[in-house]
């Protein structure tokens, strides 16, 4: 009989999985990358797997997941360290940008893949709906956060333009994933994107 594992170790693998699933997402795309190449890049067996996940779909959402997890935690942590929230509004863009100019997009070209050729998948189009609504209200709060405290005098209401900034912010990625950064210059689009929302939330100063 193999020896129990102990929830430490079961998310240590749950762990190694995922991130060799980002690993090969990030190399393949989504429709190129197979559960064996998973397998393979984790260096577990296909038993060990199945253990977590039986398809590469349980696989990828479990990733968005996590990723998001790690989002808030990185989150919670700037704003308890800052404060000014526009000052976190300005970090979190840069790093995007950063993220864009060092890996390519990482994982965004997958995501599109995944939701948008999949999008008359009607499970998958109601998880992007899900993950659409829970980013605008993560936005929406952070930038309340400011009007509460008197550093904004936002124009509209905050859950609106977290929708705005959202589309802006989804066309930049899409346009620097599809076309390259330099193209779509992607760091004056960035710059342009906040001097707009700084304008939107400082209308009555």
């Amino acid at each position: 009989m193999s020896p129990r594992l102990t929830d430490q170790r079961k998310e240590e693998r749950n762990r190694q999985i995922l991130q060799a699933a980002k690993n090969v997402f990030i190399r393949k795309g989504y429709g190129e990358a197979s559960l064996k190449d998973i397998i393979e890049e984790a260096g577990m067996s296909r038993g060990w797997i199945y253990l977590y996940y039986q398809t590469k779909e349980e696989i990828f959402e479990a990733l968005l997941d996590h990723q998001d997890a790690e989002y808030e935690k990185e989150l919670e942590r700037l704003k308890a360290e800052s404060s000014s929230v526009w000052e976190i509004v300005r970090e979190l863009y840069a790093r995007q940008l950063h993220d864009l100019e060092t890996y390519g997009g990482g994982i965004v070209p997958a995501f599109y893949e995944y939701f948008l050729v999949g999008w008359r998948d009607s499970s998958r189009s109601e998880l992007l709906q899900e993950r659409y609504q829970k980013g605008i209200e993560r936005f929406g709060k952070l930038l309340q956060a400011g009007a509460d405290s008197g550093e904004f005098a936002p124009s509209m209401n905050t859950a609106d333009i977290a929708k705005l900034a959202s589309s802006f912010q989804e066309g930049i990625v899409t346009h620097s994933v599809t076309i390259g950064l330099h193209k779509a210059n992607t760091q004056l689009q960035f710059e342009a994107l906040l001097r707009y929302l700084y304008d939107l939330l400082h209308a009555e100063k």
